[in-house]
């Protein structure tokens, strides 16, 4: 959808996006959360990170197209990291404001071959992560929630997911991360409860079905989205093993920075295979005709 207004031009959304649907998702789980499961955030806090999301979102836009677009993606990034940041004192405002900046910056600026490799929310809660974690952390205790809360979670993910075709980096995630759970209880002896406890919190889910299945950000061939995800599930593990708290969060970092490398050199393996059976088939036939 385009307007014109003043010599203005406003470009909309199309509603089959799965973009429109994932945001409404949040604006949804966003109010349910504060008026029912009693998210340990302020209204100010969303509101103040989905303006800055939205507003670095359009003016970016605005800046590469001179054309005010909709920004659907401000929306869901905003809301994301309204709900995942965690300033350690209340009256600590500016990660709501740099989270949100970072992540829609890291778009255009961050690219291999065109395209941005990390998933927006991930990069820009990340960064913040690693570099302030006096002052910025971000929660699992207000995620978990009934399970009645947490099944809708995934039945609304898995939809999300399969719109977009990632449904197998989610099973191929979960699949990896059961075993590194498994290998987690055989070292520790914790019980099974705590080595897959994650698993059923809601935080994790909303991070399974929104984060790593960016269509944007995730590989476009199937074997190397079940390679995606189990990478970052062996990654998490690992970090889980140290006991780090942020373990998803920076596991998917790391494998989306590494990504590029890997599918660029298997490109090149592909290529030299496929170079090398066309020189042997051209001299088999040859040796035919001789």
């Amino acid at each position: 959808m385009i307007w014109n207004f003043h010599g203005l031009t406003i470009v909309g959304f199309k509603l089959r996006d799965p973009r429109v649907f994932m945001s409404c998702v949040l604006i949804v789980y966003t109010i349910v959360g504060q008026t029912i499961l009693t998210f340990d955030h302020g209204w100010f806090q969303i509101l103040l990170s989905l303006f800055v999301a939205c507003a670095t979102d359009m003016l970016l836009n605005y800046w590469k197209t001179r054309q005010i677009i909709l920004p659907i993606s401000g929306v869901i990034t905003g809301l994301g990291l309204g709900l995942l940041v965690e300033s350690t004192s209340p009256t600590l405002l500016w990660p709501y404001v740099v989270a949100p900046i970072l992540a829609i910056l890291s778009k255009p600026f961050i690219q291999v071959k065109g395209r941005h490799i990390f998933n927006p929310s991930n990069f820009g809660l990340t960064v913040l992560l690693l570099l302030f974690p006096t002052e910025v952390t971000t929660t699992s205790t207000q995620w978990t929630g009934s399970l009645v809360m947490v099944a809708i979670i995934f039945l609304v993910g898995s939809f999300s997911a399969y719109r977009v075709s990632r449904l197998d980096l989610v099973f191929s995630f979960i699949g990896g991360f059961c075993v590194m759970a498994f290998i987690e209880e055989m070292i520790r002896h914790n019980g099974f409860a705590l080595a897959y406890g994650p698993l059923l919190g809601a935080g994790l889910q909303l991070f399974i079905l929104s984060m790593i299945t960016d269509p944007k950000t995730t590989p476009a061939t199937r074997g190397q989205r079940i390679i995606f995800g189990l990478s970052i599930a062996v990654i998490d593990g690992l970090l889980r093993l140290v006991n780090n708290q942020y373990s998803p969060f920076i596991a998917l970092f790391i494998v989306a920075a590494c990504f590029p490398l890997y599918q660029t050199v298997f490109d090149a393996i592909r290529a030299k295979r496929y170079y090398t059976g066309k020189v042997i088939k051209e001299s088999e036939k040859e040796q035919i005709l001789l």
